[in-house]
């Protein structure tokens, strides 16, 4: 039976998709739907530009326990939008981009670490560092912050 969950779980890059020109985002990384040697295949498209400074409200502060991550969408001001991890430590409040540094696929919670999908390369959620390769570069860090209730997080031109 379809789920519109599962669908959006089998995206990836090289699989088959139906619609030319349709779009997905799945843990912060964009899909389109492109005819590559005569078949329709997801392809990941390249990363949104930011070209403004962007604050967005982007959870609740009980949403986050302490220990925890959660990725979520940051719209930019000239369209588009970029995936953000926030995670919670003991230290406080810290947010990346959610894309792996060294081919850009999504990170995720895994345990104590962030983790791309990928190959596996594992980051600190504190302070976006890397703890295994293959990746040799931090996650891109933004700024997080907590006000009457809520979390921000402010996402700058690189």
């Amino acid at each position: 039976m379809f789920s519109p969950g599962s669908a959006q779980a089998a995206i990836s890059a090289g699989s088959p998709c139906k619609v030319a020109g349709r779009e997905r985002t799945v843990k912060g990384v964009t899909f389109a739907c492109r005819k590559v040697n005569g078949k329709l295949v997801w392809k990941r498209k390249k990363f949104a530009t930011i070209d403004d400074v962007v604050t967005t409200r982007v959870l609740e502060s009980a949403a986050l326990a302490s220990g925890a991550s959660a990725v979520v969408e940051v719209a930019l001001s000239r369209g588009g939008s970029t995936g953000v991890i926030v995670s919670r430590s003991q230290d406080g409040l810290s947010a990346f981009r959610a894309n792996c540094t060294h081919q850009g696929f999504p990170v995720t919670r895994v345990g104590k670490v962030l983790e791309c999908e990928l190959h596996g390369s594992q980051f600190d959620p504190a302070t976006g560092a890397v703890v295994t390769g293959p990746a040799s570069r931090p996650l891109l860090r933004y700024e997080a912050t907590e006000s009457d209730g809520s979390i921000f997080v402010t996402v700058r031109p690189a």
